[in-house]
């Protein structure tokens, strides 16, 4: 960890893809093409003092022909590029269109389009996502005042470390650190070069690499002491993970490189590739039962849908469900994303809890989140009075013991995939500690009460008095279909209605003291925890000493036209309002259980006007499937068992229909263009 030179090379621009949470409203590119050209000089020091540039020729900083410099008169942003004459030399002259010519102007290289200015501060990036190459890793600013001759000095803005691997088998390599900023938006003062402040910073950097391009790697990083044990994680193309800590403290400042050598012999790689959790079946929840190297398919659930745009993974918050929080990633130790796949690392010692882990851009948006029940004794299934299959805790409990507090588990919001921490008292509504993300609440309104906006903000609790966070929309959550948004494990879905069938005052008896109801079938001990809730007109708790309990089930398939099960001292039945869908419930899942029988329809259909498409058949029944279309063209499919889709074909004829689907009892067939029938499939 020592060897800290002088950039007497190049400017790094960003190698990593940048992270803050969102793109300022200031950014934008030129408009006024009616300007006269402006010529401005861009400088790369004269000497060795304050390198600049993105190669070099011996010790000397030059330019490249066709380096991008973003230049902006503090309102309009242009793009200027180094002409070819000037390709090895210390200086150039480029052309501006669209810039007030009596204004500052400021300089950033390389040219990054969210940049932008206030005051004299040029809000710049260092990127999440860096491609390793040194004419990536440092950025320079610069400016020249009004009424000068358009001349500009540029200035170091960041720090590089560099290091060199040979391995031919490396995918990814992150820096991170607990508490540092590495990168995202910052601050540069445009006459110093002095980083002024971050804001939307986050903690890592990553270079995704190949056996193409091993060697010397450089990261660039915000100016900051990088302390004693960061880590470097290494992920192999085969999904082994490995690690690297720095051994020392270094004090890592603007325009200096930082050598760490050749690292190969120092990680600490795995020698079998990380558990894939979601190999059968994808989630929005894994269980875990204990410590290791883990990944899954960085998917929307179990649908199978890609997440585009990542740039890193990250922890959203830990709980052991206790009133006190973890230790900030004594669960989640790493989080990382790589070739379509989210890593985790849970060290050996981690005790049970719950943590949420996250996709996220470069501007560190969260793309998509998954909850990793993190559990050594796993769950158990027991069968209920009405014949269901349903896991032997709620959702998220660290335990199933009667008058046992760890027994509440997590809260949910219907029709939202992640969870909100339980309560952890049986005295009073104190909410299990959280080290990581606050988590905060939200009214509803145009903004907030979407999908899409509780997607990228798990962590907040969306409230509204009506009841229905997100409207009344019931395609979120099913017990038919799994769907895309249901918190359920791999195996386990939202549970129907019918599955509190038989559950009465009568059969689940109070226990007085243990803050609960007890039912006993079949030799087995079924415990309900009066495991509080979240109010769905403030999200603030409910007390456990209230002696209640609420569990979400799907409203798709209820009979009574609710979605909640509720229990007192006294009661045991459907209960609260037709859509209470704001409130925060405990959950408890149904296992999947399937005949494994598989139904088929053949079809024919004479398509004449391949401007209407030929419709999909529906089905009925207790299935819980997909069903599989071959649409006779090459065209496959997975739908939903009651989606109404359509399908267009590119020329006239005879298409045959292959459909399949399990344990359905009915089909819906359309009749349109058939022409031919065959159920003997089904």
């Amino acid at each position: 960890m020592k060897n800290a030179y002088r950039i007497t090379l190049s400017l790094l621009a960003a190698i990593l893809s940048a992270g803050a949470c969102t793109v300022a409203e200031e950014n934008f590119i030129v408009d006024n093409g009616n300007r006269d050209a402006v010529e401005i000089t861009v400088n790369c020091p004269a000497n060795d003092a304050e390198p600049t540039r993105t190669d070099i020729t011996g010790l000397n900083p030059v330019w490249k022909a066709g380096d991008e410099i973003w230049l902006s008169d503090g309102i309009n942003a242009v793009s200027a590029v180094v002409p070819k004459e000037y390709d090895g030399k210390s200086y150039a002259k480029v052309t501006a269109v669209g810039l007030d010519p009596d204004a500052d102007y400021y300089a950033l290289y390389p040219y990054q389009d969210s940049a932008y200015v206030k005051g004299n501060i040029i809000y710049a990036r260092i990127p999440t996502v860096q491609d390793g190459k040194f004419s990536g890793a440092h950025l320079a600013v610069g400016v020249c005042k009004a009424g000068s001759d358009r001349n500009i000095e540029f200035r170091n803005a960041s720090s590089v470390l560099k290091f060199s691997t040979f391995r031919e088998d490396l995918a990814m390599i992150q820096l991170q650190n607990i508490s540092l900023d590495f990168s995202g938006e910052f601050k540069i003062n445009a006459d110093t070069g002095a980083k002024s402040g971050n804001s939307n910073s986050l903690r890592k950097v990553t270079i995704p690499i190949s056996s193409s391009v091993i060697g010397e790697k450089y990261l660039g990083v915000m100016e900051c002491n990088l302390p004693k044990n960061s880590k470097l994680t290494f992920i192999t193309s085969d999904g082994r993970m490995g690690y690297i800590y720095t051994s020392t403290r270094n004090a890592l400042s603007n325009g200096y490189i930082y050598d760490l050598g050749n690292i190969d012999d120092a990680i600490t790689m795995d020698n079998e590739p990380a558990v894939n959790l979601g190999a059968g079946e994808t989630a929005n929840c894994y269980i875990v039962n204990g410590g290791g190297s883990y990944r899954f398919p960085a998917v929307e659930g179990n649908s199978g849908s890609k997440i585009s745009d990542i740039a890193y993974g990250d922890v959203v918050w830990e709980t052991i469900n206790k009133t006190s929080a973890p230790g900030k990633f004594s669960l989640a130790a790493e989080v990382a994303y790589s070739n379509g796949y989210m890593y985790i690392r849970i060290p050996e010692d981690a005790p049970d809890g719950n943590f949420l882990v996250s996709a996220c851009d470069q501007y560190g948006n969260i793309l998509w989140s998954w909850h990793i029940w993190l559990l050594k004794e796993g769950v158990t299934d027991q069968t209920w009075p009405s014949g269901a299959v349903m896991m032997d805790r709620n959702l998220g409990a660290l335990s199933a013991l009667p008058g046992n507090v760890l027994s509440n588990g997590l809260l949910y919001q219907w029709g939202r995939k992640d969870p909100f921490p339980g309560l952890a008292s049986y005295s009073s509504a104190t909410a299990a500690g959280v080290a990581g993300s606050t988590i905060t609440s939200i009214g509803s309104s145009d903004e907030t009460g979407t999908v899409e906006y509780a997607t990228a903000h798990p962590n907040a609790f969306i409230y509204k008095s009506s009841g229905d966070w997100a409207g009344d929309d019931l395609s979120f959550w099913s017990a038919r279909l799994k769907t895309k948004y249901d918190p359920c494990p791999a195996g386990y879905h939202v549970p129907a209605e019918s599955a509190y069938d038989g559950l009465t005052a009568d059969n689940t008896v109070d226990q007085s003291g243990k803050y609960g109801r007890l039912l006993t079938h079949e030799s087995q001990e079924i415990w309900f925890p009066y495991a509080g809730w979240k109010a769905s007109a403030s999200g603030s708790l409910g007390s456990t000493s209230n002696s209640h309990l609420y569990m979400f089930y799907d409203q798709n398939t209820s009979a009574s036209g609710k979605c909640s099960f509720a229990g007192t001292p006294t009661s045991f039945a459907i209960g609260e309002s037709v859509s209470p869908h704001a409130s925060g419930f405990s959950l408890r899942c149904q296992k999947i259980v399937s005949s494994g029988d598989v139904k088929t329809v053949k079809m024919k259909y004479a398509v004449e006007d391949i401007t209407y498409g030929v419709l999909a058949p529906s089905f009925t029944g207790d299935a819980y499937s997909a069903r599989q279309i071959n649409w006779g063209d090459g065209e496959t499919e997975n739908l939903a068992l009651e989606s109404y889709v359509y399908h267009y074909y590119n020329a006239p004829a005879t298409y045959s229909i292959t459909v399949s689907t399990v344990d359905a009892t009915s089909i819906i067939i359309p009749v349109g263009d058939l022409v031919e029938l065959d159920i003997t499939g089904f």
